[in-house]
């Protein structure tokens, strides 16, 4: 079913830019949390093979945490980006970006510590 009969008038070249572009950054979410678990892995894995202490398993797996959570809050984002897209309302929300940013700033604070205070 074409747009024209589905009662909206068809999208003009900037509507379709910004789809284009709220799907670029779905996807610099979906690169960002794919790297987050993956990292998260290799460091826990890696910590059990040279035997480090359990503080390397913790990293790994907060890595990971913190990875699906940017995949979810990039799909979510990217769904009320679209809504707003559509509707011709759209205002940007930072809250999704600093939950990231201040989840990776923990994460990276504690990881210091640790190594500072135990030598890694």
């Amino acid at each position: 079913m074409s747009e024209e009969r589905a009662g909206r008038p068809p999208r003009t070249q900037t509507e379709v830019r910004e789809h284009l572009a709220n799907e670029r950054t779905l996807l610099a979410w979906v690169r960002t949390g794919v790297s987050l678990i993956s990292f998260g892995l290799v460091i826990e894995r890696l910590g059990t093979e040279v035997s480090f202490s359990a503080g390397s398993g913790m990293f790994g797996v907060g890595l990971a945490i913190l990875g699906c959570l940017a995949l979810v809050m990039g799909t979510v984002q990217f769904l009320r980006s679209r809504r707003s897209i559509e509707r011709g309302e759209f205002i940007s929300a930072a809250l999704a970006y600093m939950v990231v940013v201040a989840g990776s700033l923990a994460l990276a604070g504690t990881f210091i510590g640790y190594v500072l205070l135990f030598g890694g």
